[in-house]
């Protein structure tokens, strides 16, 4: 494969187009003992959009994402660098409660992981242990958000069943459901359709492009086509990097940078 260039870059500028910001990084370096595997990344996010991570297996996408809500926290010799910027707070900083951000920035996984409870208590669960009791309070947002999720009127009158009775796809928009009941501000996700066939994908896309209007999602994905259906800016990582980061429809049909041209072009990946 062709080594590319990494100090030739373009990105957008969201901040001088007056867009509103809904979380960025500045100089984000993510280290697993002595790699250096996210290299000095500074991305801003609007708020209320669809914005795609895309790039090779090992590009760094996922890790990426997954500091926005620090879950390489966890990961022995792992080490986070820069700032993650939410509402005026650095968010990387050791005073931060993470628990508490996390009800902020939620996380949809690669894989549907519903607990093996009912599908109530599954979007009830988390909300219970922060102290919400109210039945009735229950009850509206389990309404809410599974509707959000398009999965109400397939699940509504068994919402004491198993949620590991239910479909991959619907599983994963469970997922989405209770992540979005903690009401965050921002949605993550990780590869969300990769274990879905392509009726549950296209469902899951139409879900998520209609999350867009209460939330900011950010998404990491293999599928160039997905991005370019659902997502209103695109981000090209190579080699720990973000080389690229426009508009979704100039990434897909006239890059600017050499790499991101060779990639959604299919000459590696």
């Amino acid at each position: 494969m062709e080594n590319f260039d990494l100090d030739q870059t373009f990105f957008i500028d969201l901040n001088k187009a007056n867009h509103q910001i809904a979380i960025d990084t500045e100089d984000l370096h993510v280290y697993y003992g002595a790699n250096e595997a996210i290299k000095g990344v500074t991305l801003p996010f609007e708020k209320n959009r669809i914005t795609a991570l895309i790039g090779a297996s090992g590009s760094g996408k996922s890790t990426y994402l997954r500091s926005l809500n620090r879950m390489n926290d966890g990961i022995a010799g792992t080490r986070v660098t820069g700032k993650i910027m939410y509402k005026g707070v650095d968010i990387n900083r050791k005073d931060v409660d993470v628990y508490e951000m996390r009800k902020r920035i939620g996380m949809v996984f690669q894989r549907p992981n519903p607990f093996s409870k009912s599908i109530y208590d599954n979007i009830t669960f988390a909300l219970k242990q922060y102290g919400v009791k109210d039945k009735a309070k229950l009850d509206e947002i389990v309404e809410t958000t599974l509707k959000q999720a398009a999965l109400w009127d397939q699940v509504k009158d068994s919402l004491d069943k198993s949620a590991l009775a239910l479909s991959g796809g619907q599983a994963q928009r469970l997922c989405i459901a209770r992540a979005i009941a903690m009401k965050p501000d921002i949605l993550l996700l990780d590869e969300p359709a990769s274990a879905l066939d392509p009726i549950s994908t296209s469902k899951l896309e139409e879900t998520l492009i209609q999350l867009r209007n209460e939330y900011t999602l950010i998404i990491v994905t293999h599928n160039m086509q997905q991005a370019a259906r659902i997502s209103d800016y695109t981000a090209f990582f190579y080699s720990g990097k973000a080389l690229e980061y426009d508009v979704t429809r100039h990434i897909f049909t006239r890059p600017k940078i050499k790499a991101t041209e060779a990639y959604v072009s299919g000459h590696f990946g």
